[in-house]
């Protein structure tokens, strides 16, 4: 799962890029993108380390694009730049909350629309060719008309302003759309880049209501003290949870992501698995070879993990459970899966 970043340009996008992957932007790829891995900060992780003593501690971590900033007022027309913002799975919208005179809200809206426009422009295009080709006899005549009834009932929602993410529409009618990568049906969450300890608009959160405010220029800053300075810095700018971690969490939300662990004396690890992966899928992200010989899961939810305080005393409240290959994974299972491969 990709999440990118997006919005308009001079948001501070690579800033924020910069801050959640510790990786400089680069400059030769401002109109191509950057990929970069953001690293999840998860205390979990740290008290499965104490129970096993790893010679080795991977945290889970997600793919993060930075996009090239769309020019505000084109209606659309961005074709390179919407094209590598069609890759990125969901989307942090980065708006501006730093210069003078800006108007988040506002802002949101305008590149909401840019969206839309781009959408529209998209499922026009299918439309007509979807109308010229089911007027003659194909083998297929009766799936087009039935892509074509759905694709009506979207450009219609577009029309009259509506992103695809409010449309109820069936697993069905999703499933033809699903390839044409539509950016207002992708998961979101808005991200302002605000100066530190600035409230964000009851305006923007009525439209936004999991919006999250960071100060990423302040916050990289601070990344680049030593421990101690940026803890005395902190307190004395009154600043608790970094917003750093707060949008990698968000990025996880937004792209449907939770986290299971596996762990032992060689290695202590977070893996990513869709919400909804099954043991199966979740033995899949390790090596293909556990998923295509998967007998069963060993899982230990991570909470009755921690209540037991060690792997004896979960042993000792029947933990871990033996899973099957449809089993639902949850945020923080300990699984151990065995294989006949």
């Amino acid at each position: 799962m990709k999440v990118g970043l997006v919005g308009f340009t001079s948001v501070g996008k690579s800033t924020l890029f910069e801050l959640m992957t510790g990786a400089r932007p680069d400059p030769s790829k401002v109109h191509s993108g950057q990929l970069a891995m953001a690293t999840l900060s998860d205390p979990r992780l740290d008290f499965l380390a104490k129970l096993h003593q790893p010679k080795k501690i991977t945290p889970a971590q997600v793919e993060i694009l930075d996009t090239p900033g769309l020019l505000r007022g084109t209606h659309g027309d961005n074709p390179q730049r919407l094209a590598l913002i069609r890759e990125a799975d969901a989307f942090l919208i980065v708006l501006d909350g730093f210069t003078s005179g800006s108007d988040s809200p506002l802002a949101l809206d305008a590149f909401q629309e840019e969206l839309l426009f781009a959408d529209l422009g998209v499922v026009t295009n299918r439309a007509e060719r979807l109308e010229a080709s089911v007027k003659k006899p194909r083998p297929d005549r009766d799936a087009q008309l039935k892509e074509l009834e759905t694709v009506k009932k979207v450009l219609k929602a577009l029309e009259s302003s509506t992103p695809i993410s409010d449309l109820d529409l069936t697993a069905e009618e999703k499933k033809p759309m699903r390839s044409f990568g539509l950016l207002t049906d992708k998961p979101r969450v808005v991200v302002v880049n605000e100066i530190q300890g600035n409230p964000l608009p009851e305006s923007l959160l009525a439209k936004a209501p999991g919006a999250i405010a960071i100060d990423a220029k302040l916050e990289l800053e601070l990344a680049q003290l030593d421990p101690d300075e940026r803890k005395a810095f902190g307190e004395e700018m009154g600043i608790g949870e970094l917003g750093k971690d707060r949008v990698i969490r968000a990025a996880y939300d937004a792209a449907g992501i939770i986290t299971f662990f596996t762990a032992g004396e060689p290695e202590v690890r977070g893996w990513n698995v869709e919400r909804g992966g099954t043991a199966v899928d979740a033995a899949g992200k390790i090596h293909t070879d556990l998923a295509r010989g998967f007998i069963r899961a060993e899982v230990t939810p991570f909470d009755e993990l921690f209540q037991a305080g060690s792997v004896r005393e979960a042993k000792a409240r029947n933990f871990p459970k033996l899973e099957g290959k449809d089993y639902l994974v949850k945020d923080g299972d300990v699984m151990f899966f065995r294989s006949s491969v």
